[in-house]
């Protein structure tokens, strides 16, 4: 006998005085694993009845039991407090609601199998209304919460609500199919085709066990449209492999499962389900494309899918750091001045096709300036920490990097910073460890100081005390300068042409760092002190060679192109 309510057939068949009937239908209740605490009490009740009765301890009164079987159909009820406890969970990703559901669908399994699924129609109709219930027992829920609060509450997530249904709904339907299945196959070996609930079905013919036979052995939900098609048209819808409902279905959980391995929102997992052109092929295809990568898809991947696989894979190709024609070249192009991989990937990726050489340029002038000025800052254009903060610079502001770099002074404060280390070591060389303990060490630990204290370390017998340098201004700075080149070219018999002379006092650096009080004698020094610390004697034979001209490779010159040797 098939059953959708035992309680209620219990109590029919003990209002009928049934009593053998009635015992199987309440044992039944107490034997399933999903029978809820409320019904085993009750089943349990009746059939201490039953068995009082049986042995004659007591009578009972078969009429109250007929009253009580014609109570109102269950509501929805149990499942809408099921879907409100669950949208207020701590559930956040999808494996957390297939758990939670996992183990809060048991309760609600009676309550699903007392429902008629007649056929898939009816399936969909219990769906919406399950979710019409739902969402009004949460809101429900969410006004209680919010009653006699502030603004700022929480609303209805409506993408956390579909997340829940749809996970609910991939959970209970193949329980609700086992049980449609079962139906049908009662409906075979009982004959009673009025558990369709359709008026025009009165007797199962041929033509019906046919289709009810073949729809139990293709494993899905009855279409009753079939029984009012003429036998050749349900034949060929039930040969069909591909567009029917089932097909589709099958199809819309195979992209569902790949959508969340790719860990994408609620939002874009329900746009991408209702578009027709997006074939589950394709989605498979790139998937796997992406796979091989080693990446995930992303919803931009699979929105160019509908126009095309190839512009879905090249732009795979691309976050995967394969870049295709000019952006391939100029990363190439990149990667040859010493750019990491993954920078110019990034930079090749972004940049504008005609504004592109300018980062290169950029990238390649800041390393010249810094070579040009070595004189100045000391830090060698070789050094991977400034190649690294350039890089990142041209990184960030890709085609307007130049104008950060040299307009708005990144490059000079890049230097400086690296230069930083230098200095502090030069300090501590000349006045020991404590220096940096000092309270006005952040006044100390600057390039105009440490070229300061160079100056009196090859210019002068006395090393000035901490606050005496200090005290020495630029301005004050400038005529001890012009005298100690005056000596220092006096005693090394230097002749400094007059056109090095003017020349070196018109150029200006590109990162500006000249001040007012810059001379050229200051800046002749500057490179005269630079090959010195490296061991390199100044004579006039370097002067005729023209090194100490602007923008010279002063660096050629050294043989030790590393640490400074005396700095």
């Amino acid at each position: 006998m098939f059953v959708f309510d035992p309680i209620n057939q219990g109590l029919e068949f003990l209002a009928s005085r049934d009593l053998e009937k009635a015992e199987s239908m309440f044992l039944r209740i107490i034997n399933d694993p999903y029978s809820q605490k409320n019904e085993l009490a009750e089943a349990r009740t009746y059939l201490n009845d039953i068995r009082s009765c049986q042995s004659g301890s007591a009578s009972l009164d078969f009429g109250s039991y007929k009253k009580l079987s014609k109570r109102s159909p269950l509501s929805l009820d149990v499942l809408n407090e099921m879907f409100a406890e669950l949208y207020f969970s701590n559930a956040q990703t999808y494996r957390e609601f297939d758990e939670v559901l996992e183990e809060h669908i048991p309760r609600v399994i009676n309550r699903l199998k007392q429902i008629n699924i007649r056929d898939v129609v009816a399936r969909d109709k219990l769906f919406d209304q399950m979710g019409k219930g739902g969402i009004r027992a949460i809101k429900q829920s969410i006004e209680k919460v919010n009653k006699g609060k502030e603004r700022g509450n929480p609303n209805f997530d409506l993408y956390r609500w579909k997340t829940l249904f749809r996970k609910f709904i991939e959970q209970i339907n193949p329980l609700l199919l086992e049980r449609h299945l079962e139906l049908l196959n009662h409906i075979l070996q009982t004959a009673e085709i009025n558990l369709l609930e359709d008026s025009r079905l009165t007797s199962l013919t041929p033509k019906y066990r046919w289709i009810i036979e073949t729809t139990i052995k293709s494993k899905w939900f009855l279409l009753r449209s079939y029984f009012f098609k003429a036998r050749s048209e349900t034949e060929s819808q039930f040969s069909k492999k591909e567009g029917t409902r089932k097909y589709w279905e099958e199809v819309k959980y195979k992209k569902t499962k790949i959508f969340e391995e790719c860990g994408f929102s609620e939002q874009n997992i329900q746009k991408f389900l209702f578009i027709d052109k997006l074939n589950y092929n394709t989605l498979k295809e790139i998937h796997q494309f992406s796979a091989d990568l080693g990446l995930t898809l992303v919803p931009r991947d699979v929105s160019l899918a509908l126009r095309g696989v190839s512009k879905s894979r090249d732009h795979i190709r691309e976050r995967a750091g394969i870049l295709m024609g000019q952006r391939k070249s100029f990363q190439d192009e990149l990667r040859d001045l010493g750019f990491s991989r993954d920078s110019s990937y990034e930079i090749a990726r972004q940049a504008k096709r005609k504004n592109s050489h300018q980062i290169s340029d950029a990238f390649q002038t800041a390393l010249k300036v810094t070579r040009d000025e070595i004189y100045w800052y000391r830090i060698f254009p070789q050094s991977h920490t400034l190649k690294d903060k350039i890089e990142a610079q041209c990184c960030k502001h890709l085609s307007t990097v130049r104008i950060h770099m040299f307009e708005r002074g990144r490059l000079n404060k890049i230097l400086l910073q690296e230069g930083k280390s230098l200095v502090r070591k030069y300090l501590i060389r000349i006045y020991g460890e404590s220096v940096v303990g000092l309270h006005c060490y952040f006044r100390l630990e600057t390039i105009h100081q440490y070229y300061k204290l160079k100056f009196f370390e090859y210019h002068s017998k006395h090393i000035p005390s901490v606050s005496e340098l200090i005290k020495i201004s630029r301005k004050d700075f400038k005529p001890l300068v012009i005298n100690g080149y005056n000596t220092f070219v006096k005693k090394r018999r230097l002749s400094v042409p007059p056109d090095l002379y003017d020349a070196v006092k018109t150029h200006i650096s590109l990162t500006s760092w000249e001040d007012q009080y810059t001379t050229p004698e200051e800046k002749l020094l500057l490179k005269f002190w630079f090959l010195m610390d490296h061991g390199v004697s100044i004579t006039q034979g370097l002067v005729q060679k023209g090194i100490f001209k602007p923008k010279a490779d002063l660096l050629a010159n050294v043989k030790n192109q590393g640490a400074e040797s005396k700095s």
